[in-house]
């Protein structure tokens, strides 16, 4: 069950802040690695400067028990997409999920890769938050425009049954070098709502 505070904002239960342990191994191979918004809003802030620069937020590492794909009803994750020259400046969703070792595995440590992106006809407004979703209704409802991430790619078998390996929030390295992405929010629900995941990125 999802709750609110008084702007409307659904309150996180759980945080990751840019300067921890838990910061750096979420950001990983990011590069330049995030930081606080100038403008500040929430969130961690990414300006491309050079060459193949990009950011993967990793946001899922598994708890008591597994998650297989088929129990997730929704992806998410809320942001602003500050400048923007071409599809390639859109962020977007990334699944993994783990290896099998029976030979379909589709990469050197996951077995199959799905990615979420938005559809072109998609409106986006340059500084706006926008919260990008799996699904065209949300169950985890911000109080911004909402836009639509469709399945545009995968690799590997994809089977339903598959356990979750992590999530992730991306941007594509062929972006312009103008690029200026902030992500505020980023999470899932599963199934019947038994498990609504909000986490804050905090710089």
């Amino acid at each position: 069950m999802t709750t609110y505070n008084s702007d409307g904002i659904p309150i996180h239960n759980g945080k990751i802040n840019v300067n921890t342990a838990g910061g750096m191994a979420s950001y990983a191979d990011s590069m330049p690695i995030p930081t606080g918004d100038p403008d500040n809003r929430k969130g961690w802030y990414f300006a491309k400067s050079s060459g193949a620069e990009k950011f993967n937020y990793y946001f899922y590492g598994q708890g008591s028990r597994a998650i297989t794909l088929n129990q997730v009803a929704e992806y998410y994750f809320v942001g602003a997409v500050d400048t923007y020259v071409n599809g390639a400046s859109l962020p977007f969703i990334v699944i993994y999920t783990k290896m099998q070792g029976d030979g379909n595995d589709a990469g050197a440590w996951y077995r199959s890769k799905i990615t979420y992106s938005l559809h072109s006809s998609q409106l986006v407004q340059l500084g706006i938050k926008s919260q990008f979703s799996t699904v065209s209704n949300p169950s985890t409802k911000f109080p911004f425009s909402r836009k639509h991430l469709n399945i545009v790619g995968g690799e590997g078998p994809q089977d339903p049954s598959e356990e979750i390996l992590t999530m992730s929030v991306q941007s594509d390295s062929g972006a312009d070098n103008t690029t200026k992405i902030l992500i505020s929010h980023v999470g899932y629900c599963l199934h019947n709502r038994t498990e609504d995941v909000n986490i804050l990125l905090s710089a």
